[in-house]
């Protein structure tokens, strides 16, 4: 009992650690993503041991099961499997999940110098991404829904984040393989513990007699079914809106403008934020109510505007990006 509570701590660790971002104003999700999710999982410049150590760790904890699972579970519950469960189903989940895990390391997103025809695949919205920019790192031209990875060097296209994972960029060209590894994940150990607790329950207990390694197993397979689920849902979630990992923080710090009353547009639909020193330094209130800067974050030139209009709501401001449906957004970042 005491081992199953320190598991049930611990996934509910994790599910509250990838919960956070989305929650990060509120306690206890606030911590977690002060002094945990932060300098841990999105500085990707700080503690740079992690990118080797997480998918070592990975590969390991899943030879482990996998080793679990032929040494003691299908010796035991053998003869209670399908047919098409032992020469299909079990050796598919086993090859196919480590396969798009090692493609999703090996194979790299496409990037803004050597893909020109990705390049001009998605327009400037003027809010997010402005034409006519270059990378301050690698001096090439900004396409729109690119970011600069310190990591791998380049301008990763509708890049996603650098995944801790897979210790690679997650962008254009390798969306297929990353979201292939996680429902590969999710589906294998929500497979797994289904099929373990059914064979659990409606097993004769007097002749059949499983042993504790079953229990284990069955374990490992709830708790990992959680955290991949919660995972795969939060990023579906942002597919479902029309946004990356990398670009749902700054629609979440343009929210924040827009409800303190700071964001504007002319009747051009060009975007600005009223009274801030510099469009990276949102926060800083400068003294002079006339001055505005672009959402362009490349352009710290300030603007005198006399007509323009408060945003007051979240739905004025349109995502050019979102296809709007989760399938039609899903084929275009995987295709």
């Amino acid at each position: 009992m005491i081992g199953l509570f320190l598991v049930g701590v611990t996934v509910l660790q994790v599910v509250v650690l990838l919960l956070s971002p989305s929650y990060k104003d509120l306690f206890p999700f606030s911590i977690y993503y002060k002094y945990v999710f932060k300098p841990l999982l999105q500085d990707n410049q700080r503690y740079r041991w992690k990118f080797y150590v997480v998918p070592g760790f990975y590969f390991g904890l899943y030879g482990f099961i996998v080793h679990q699972l032929g040494k003691f579970v299908l010796p035991a519950v053998s003869q209670r499997l399908f047919i098409f469960e032992k020469v299909l189903v079990l050796p598919l989940l086993i090859i196919v999940t480590p396969l798009l895990g090692w493609l999703s390391m090996v194979v790299a997103p496409y990037n803004s110098a050597d893909n020109l025809t990705a390049v001009q695949e998605y327009p400037y919205d003027y809010l997010l991404y402005y034409p006519n920019v270059k990378c301050r790192t690698c001096r090439v031209a900004k396409p729109a829904r690119s970011r600069h990875c310190s990591l791998c060097g380049v301008c990763v296209l509708v890049a996603d984040h650098h995944c801790i994972w897979v210790n690679n960029c997650i962008g254009k060209g390798n969306y297929q393989y990353f979201y292939g590894f996680l429902f590969a994940n999710t589906i294998s150990m929500i497979y797994g513990f289904l099929r373990m607790v059914h064979i659990t329950i409606t097993r004769d207990e007097v002749t059949q007699k499983y042993p504790k390694s079953i229990t284990l197993f069955t374990i490992l397979c709830g708790s990992f079914a959680v955290i991949c689920g919660v995972f795969t849902f939060m990023q579906l979630d942002l597919v479902r809106n029309g946004m990356t990992t990398n670009e749902k923080d700054k629609w979440f710090t343009l929210h924040d403008i827009l409800r303190e009353g700071r964001l504007v547009a002319t009747p051009d639909n060009r975007w600005f934020i009223k009274s801030v020193s510099s469009p990276e330094s949102e926060d800083t209130i400068d003294n002079d109510a006339n001055q505005f800067y672009s959402t362009n974050p490349y352009d710290p030139v300030p603007s005198s505007l006399d007509n323009y209009r408060v945003l007051t709501d979240t739905s004025e401001i349109l995502n050019i990006y979102d296809s709007g449906s989760l399938m039609a957004n899903f084929t275009k970042l995987c295709t």
